[in-house]
């Protein structure tokens, strides 16, 4: 297999370019995304920043809705590391690592397929064989993404799905641009702006989880993977849209809305929040509704609602108390105990139960 960097460049466009970032086989929240900022096809220019299929409920449908708008409309599509399924099939590729992704990831295009073709996958299945016959009847999908480029290149911009090695050199393996985490730590300056997904934002929060875009101005790199999906409730689709020299985000979700019914002033907090990535936590004490625990990370205790945790991990909890004002309109994530986990403006946070109309 040629494992070189494959880049693929555009000329500039007078159009907007809206650049979406891993949205994992939700086939429904992207047309959303697509209707809320008004995408105009072929007048606008979409790049599809890698991910776009793997762990969504409609990933079959999805891959044929974009390789239509590739073919028909000014749409880029990216490889991502979760897109890279396709390529171990298209190529017999790492079979028992393959089989492995399959038993399981129950949310994957390769499922979908064989639903199609009313195929049943088990432990005893033949990788060989299996992979074979996936490219007798999907040779056309499988295809699509094998020939995808790694990097897009416009005169202003680099699209890469997760992270590039310097300004003058990409990388030399394609796992060095689709399978990279924490590229904004490498605090490496690029003289043309870079656009990322891969690592979801809320992964560099450790105060005051955002799920919006960030923009950081040491590399010059906007990263925009808003953890569609792979967040479960509190995830979102986000979209960069350079128009011009503005610049703007937008972003998607399925959280059911809620109105604010008093004013909240929290008084002075240093709020934490538990990322996926530095999760693990010792539990020193328990009791049925909470446990008191240490991460290493953090270097805290700290008390935590035993709904959170999960498989030695805390992520996503947060003790950021959200300021509110009596008739905002708050996304609701969960509830627990006589708290609500809550955003607002992409903002991760809680607030008392009877704060909200439930």
């Amino acid at each position: 297999m040629d494992r070189s960097v494959k880049v693929k460049k555009l000329e500039a466009t007078s159009g907007r370019t809206i650049a979406i970032s891993d949205i994992h086989g939700n086939y429904d929240r992207y047309l959303a995304l697509l209707k809320k900022i008004h995408y105009r096809p072929n007048q606008d220019r979409l790049i599809l920043v890698g991910d776009f299929i793997e762990k969504g409920p409609k990933n079959l449908l999805l891959l044929r809705y974009i390789m239509h708008q590739a073919e028909t409309e000014d749409v880029h599509v990216l490889m991502g590391n979760c897109d890279f399924t396709c390529k171990n099939v298209l190529y017999s590729y790492r079979l028992e690592f393959l089989r492995y992704i399959l038993l399981m990831r129950k949310a994957s295009v390769m499922h979908e397929m064989e639903a199609e073709i009313h195929y049943t996958f088990d432990e005893n299945v033949d990788m060989a064989d299996y992979c074979q016959m996936m490219r007798k009847y999907f040779l056309k999908e499988l295809s699509f993404v094998n020939d995808l480029p790694h990097v897009i290149e416009t005169p202003d911009t680099i699209y890469v799905h997760a992270a590039l090695v310097d300004p003058e050199h990409y990388g030399s393996d394609f796992k060095e641009v689709i399978n990279q985490s924490f590229f904004l730590k490498r605090n490496i300056y690029f003289p043309k702006r870079v656009v990322v997904g891969h690592m979801p934002v809320t992964e560099y929060c450790h105060r005051i989880a955002n799920f919006d875009p960030i923009y950081d101005s040491k590399m010059n790199v906007y990263s925009i993977d808003g953890g569609n999906i792979v967040k479960k409730q509190s995830g979102q689709l986000n979209a960069l849209i350079f128009d011009g020299h503005t610049i703007q985000t937008e972003s998607i979700d399925e959280l059911p809305e809620v109105q604010v019914i008093k004013d909240v002033e929290p008084g002075t907090q240093l709020p934490i929040f538990v990322t996926w990535n530095e999760g693990k936590v010792d539990i020193l004490q328990k009791t049925s509704t909470h446990s008191l625990v240490y991460n290493s990370y953090l270097k805290r205790k700290f008390w935590v609602p035993n709904v959170f945790i999960q498989h030695g991990k805390a992520n996503e909890y947060t003790t950021y108390e959200m300021p509110l004002k009596k008739g905002d309109t708050v996304k609701l994530v969960c509830t627990y105990d006589d708290k609500a986990q809550i955003k607002k403006n992409g903002i991760l946070g809680w607030t008392y139960k009877t704060n909200l109309h439930l």
